[in-house]
């Protein structure tokens, strides 16, 4: 399996580098893993945002750095999705929390269109929903379902259960579920994500 790890600019929580794994940095991002002691393999963005020190620092501590246009059609994200085709999973730190929303917004498109990618922090993640997935001693506490086109989603061993359920865009009713039994099990046709969230309680 292929494996890549991006990182984005803001990303609060980068988990311990693991030998197969690829490492790219997305624009600030490369500068921000850099400072934290983050080796990188790659670094890729139009680098609008940092100073040319910064970005002369960057060049000297990257394997390889792909300068992209500021004027593109694709994000920093999306073209490096492209770019790196050959990976069969990548996760993204950074993108979910931040001063863009519609990157937010823009990283959920990228989940419903590039089934590989997974966004994480320290608290979250966002996936596409697959159509079958069994969850077992999981650390998060909290699913939520969200269809992007008319779908059909049955959970098993949730506290809140569906059958065959004609799960429509825009339909709230599969927000914040919990698992109820030893294992889960998700059933979905269609196009949507899940998102997965640790207890939000006070600690």
């Amino acid at each position: 399996m292929i494996k890549y790890c991006f990182i984005l600019p803001y990303a609060t929580y980068l988990p311990k580098q693991q030998v197969d794994t690829i490492y790219v940095g997305i624009d600030k991002g490369s500068l921000d893993a850099l400072k934290q002691g983050y080796k990188l393999d790659y670094a890729l963005g139009d680098f609008d945002s940092i100073s040319s020190t910064s970005f002369e620092f960057v060049k000297n501590n990257v394997k390889k750095i792909i300068k992209l246009p500021v004027e593109k059609d694709d994000t920093d994200t999306e073209y490096a999705l492209k770019y790196f085709n050959d990976a069969d999973l990548v996760t993204i730190y950074g993108g979910i929390t931040g001063k863009r929303v519609e990157h937010l917004y823009a990283n959920i498109n990228l989940c419903l269109k590039y089934k590989n990618v997974i966004f994480m922090d320290k608290y979250s993640m966002i996936r596409s929903i697959p159509n079958v997935m069994e969850i077992k001693n999981s650390d998060y506490y909290f699913y939520s379902f969200f269809a992007d086109e008319n779908s059909v989603i049955s959970l098993k061993g949730f506290k809140y259960e569906l059958s065959n359920y004609s799960f429509k865009y825009a339909d709230n009713l599969c927000i914040s579920n919990e698992i109820a039994a030893s294992s889960a099990i998700i059933t979905f046709s269609g196009n949507g994500i899940m998102i997965m969230t640790k207890d939000d309680s006070e600690e």
